[in-house]
């Protein structure tokens, strides 16, 4: 996909949003996400910050490793600056206009199900080890 085309794309799912060359920002329901593109490297990221999680539990952080194996898929956690974030990587090359909008859809679940399923979807990839 293009920048234009991640533009398009972002019109039919949310009713405004900022605009900068590469970077946009906006609100899907109660979830703040930012997209962002970096064409000499060929990747899109989609991200959005989870709220009131303790970054200091190792515990939590276990579960949130887990969940990128199991019930993540698609979107990840990670760590940036302090902040946990729910996050979609993909390269902008081979991105579809359906697998973006999954992949966008992804982080917002995964933000609204911290500190009770880790899921992304409906599915389970499971490791073996189980919950």
């Amino acid at each position: 996909m293009t920048n234009d085309e991640i533009n398009l794309a972002l019109r039919k799912l949310v009713p405004e949003f900022q605009d900068r060359e590469g970077l946009w920002s906006l609100q899907h329901g109660e979830t703040p996400i930012t997209v962002m593109t970096d064409r000499e490297v060929d990747r899109l990221r989609v991200i959005a910050p989870v709220p009131g999680v303790d970054l200091t539990d190792a515990t939590f952080l276990y579960r949130l490793l887990r969940a990128n194996f199991e019930t993540a898929l698609d979107a990840r956690y990670c760590i940036f600056r302090g902040t946990l974030y729910a996050a979609f990587m993909h390269p902008m090359s081979t991105l579809t206009e359906p697998v973006f909008i999954e992949g966008l859809e992804q982080v917002v679940t995964l933000v609204s199900t911290t500190g009770d399923s880790f899921r992304s979807t409906g599915l389970r990839f499971s490791g073996g080890e189980g919950h």
